[in-house]
């Protein structure tokens, strides 16, 4: 009788404790957006958490964690418990900061799990309406005459715009002035004012300024054409085979995240990504639904880190 009450007890423990795991998520999920609200990874995931909370029956809240170039926020959440319910929305400066930064209080690659890519966007070639050149070709000649002259803005130091333009600057054999900002907001505005004579950026962050005709677009950074842009030449077909460089963003957890919620969280939202509404919200922000599994994305990172550590030494920028 004891033998028997023992057994029934034990598969009861089993049922109950398999019950509880399957229950996941039984509570919010906080997802940390490592910058200031209103950027392209904010936008980008606050629609596909629309649907991902849908589809799992339980709230997502997406909290701003931002500073340190997107290091505050990452490593808050490499050092949160591995249970799914405290994510990181990573991107190109996550992947940037490997190579950057002194120190981090993380390993990029071993402190964090892949779960799935969400989007990525190219960048936009931008010059001041002003400016002598009206296409891309011709920029380069006039960069090439006149070495040391031409001004360009970004972000800050180490910024996707910052290394995207180094990239070029690299390939194209320019010598060129970085000026580095707090930020995409007064880098644009010295932009517009002609203080600055390029940049590159979303498109998402300034085609209200292309309209206006305050700014002129002179190529994408993307490999191909941009669907949304086709008339405007890739940097790569203009003469510069191989030059690539879009911003990417995807979601990550703690390492030693439980495989089986690691495994629901991709396909939940590789499923949100790729919904109809999601794909147009998306779309109409300039930005490329891009649905990628876990594996994916943890070759992207990779990729990522060894692109950009080797424009950070081949173009001698010091680490921060």
């Amino acid at each position: 009788m004891k033998l028997a009450s023992l057994v029934a007890a034990g598969m009861t423990a089993l049922f109950v404790g398999g019950a509880a795991q399957a229950a996941y998520p039984d509570r919010p999920i906080h997802i940390i957006v490592p910058f200031p609200p209103g950027g392209s990874t904010d936008v980008v995931t606050r629609i596909v958490v629309a649907k991902a909370q849908e589809l799992l029956g339980q709230n997502i809240i997406v909290e701003n964690r931002g500073g340190a170039g997107s290091i505050i926020g990452s490593d808050y959440v490499a050092k949160a418990a591995p249970d799914g319910y405290t994510l990181l929305v990573g991107q190109t400066a996550f992947a940037v900061n490997a190579s950057l930064r002194e120190k981090l209080p993380y390993d990029t690659v071993k402190d964090f799990t892949p779960i799935a890519l969400m989007a990525d966007h190219p960048g936009v070639f931008l010059a001041q309406y002003t400016k002598p050149y009206n296409t891309f070709k011709e920029f380069i000649a006039y960069a090439k005459a006149n070495p040391g002259k031409v001004v360009y803005s970004s972000a800050g130091t180490g910024s996707w715009p910052h290394l995207s333009m180094a990239m070029l600057a690299k390939d194209a054999g320019l010598q060129m002035v970085h000026v580095p900002y707090q930020g995409t907001g007064p880098a644009k505005a010295d932009l517009i004012a002609g203080r600055v004579d390029v940049k590159i950026e979303a498109y998402a962050t300034s085609m209200g300024m292309v309209k206006d005709g305050k700014l002129k677009v002179l190529a994408v950074t993307s490999a191909q054409r941009d669907p949304i842009l086709p008339d405007v030449p890739t940097i790569a077909e203009l003469g510069y085979p191989g030059y690539e460089t879009s911003y990417w963003i995807g979601l990550l957890g703690p390492a030693r995240m439980p495989a089986d919620v690691s495994a629901k969280l991709e396909k939940v939202f590789l499923q949100a990504v790729n919904d109809p509404e999601v794909k147009q919200k998306l779309e109409a922000q300039t930005i490329h639904p891009h649905a990628l599994p876990a594996k994916d994305l943890q070759a992207l990172i990779q990729k990522e880190i060894d692109k950009w550590a080797a424009v950070i030494k081949d173009s001698n920028i010091d680490k921060q």
